[in-house]
């Protein structure tokens, strides 16, 4: 029970992060810049909390903030006519040095942060947490698919002309799918750094990049994305508890920490993909 548990408390904030990332695949809006924002996200719910002494009000102050940045990065992109994917990538760089830069203009340090106003029960937090992001994931999926706007973003990004032809505005949803994407990120960041009770630089640790492997390999269903996002949570879960098993006991640690992003790298060679994906 203790090991099903700990996989749960895993993919509860993988899975948010994943369907953002996936709200911005049906907008044909892939979110690359994910990874960065879980970081930011986590950077500025710590410094908002600290500030504020609420760690209710950091989670709100820090997500929007990443929404409100995205939102208007966003407007310039499609103002000036970027490509978005190049874009989506330049941001995810952005948000890395941004993220590097506040941390040595508040606190003088680009390195692990803590504070006494930070401090919170690892079981319980991991239990709130877990209850916030699933409740989130369910809503989102249920507005996904079975909602007015959930269908008009579906079709968004395979059949845009669709939506013109009905005189919907293909570009709010467009930028609706990056907010989703900023908002669920950045959450997810403040759920890592409020478990840890502390900020550690590169604490997303691939987690956005997984995220959106799985979104692929769950075939864009929310299904079977969250079928994905369980096997990425065990394997990651494996990951930190193998080595304490004798016969792994020799296998380098290093090699056993790789092993969520060597499982993604498997299934995305063995699992074969439809050249066309159905919105589903």
């Amino acid at each position: 029970m203790e090991a099903i548990a700990s996989i749960l408390f895993i993919a509860a904030p993988l899975l948010l992060i994943t369907l953002g990332a996936l709200i911005s695949e049906y907008a044909g809006r892939l979110a690359m810049f994910v990874e960065c924002m879980i970081n930011l996200g986590a950077f500025l719910c710590f410094a908002f909390t600290v500030l504020f002494k609420n760690p209710i009000l950091g989670i709100m102050l820090s997500t929007s903030s990443c929404v409100i940045l995205v939102f208007i990065l966003e407007r310039l992109a499609h103002k000036f006519n970027a490509n978005m994917f190049v874009c989506s990538l330049a941001m995810n760089l952005l948000f890395s040095a941004l993220t590097s830069m506040l941390s040595a203009v508040i606190f003088k340090t680009r390195g692990v942060l803590t504070s006494d106003s930070f401090v919170f029960s690892s079981s319980s937090m991991k239990l709130w947490t877990s209850v916030f992001c699933y409740a989130g994931s369910l809503l989102t999926i249920f507005f996904i698919k079975f909602t007015y706007h959930g269908l008009n973003l579906r079709i968004t990004g395979s059949s845009p002309e669709v939506l013109n032809a009905n005189g919907i505005n293909v570009e709010r949803y467009r930028a609706f799918s990056w907010i989703c994407a900023a908002s669920f990120s950045a959450m997810s960041g403040a759920v890592y750094a409020l478990r840890l009770s502390s900020f550690v630089p590169g604490m997303s640790s691939g987690r956005g990049w997984t995220a959106l492997a799985a979104v692929f390999l769950g075939r864009r269903n929310p299904l079977f994305i969250v079928f994905a996002v369980s096997l990425f949570a065990i394997a990651e879960y494996c990951s930190s508890h193998i080595q304490n098993i004798p016969i792994f006991a020799s296998i380098p640690s290093s090699f056993l920490i790789s092993l969520p992003y060597l499982l993604s790298l498997l299934l995305i060679v063995i699992v074969p993909q439809k050249k066309e994906m159905p919105d589903k």
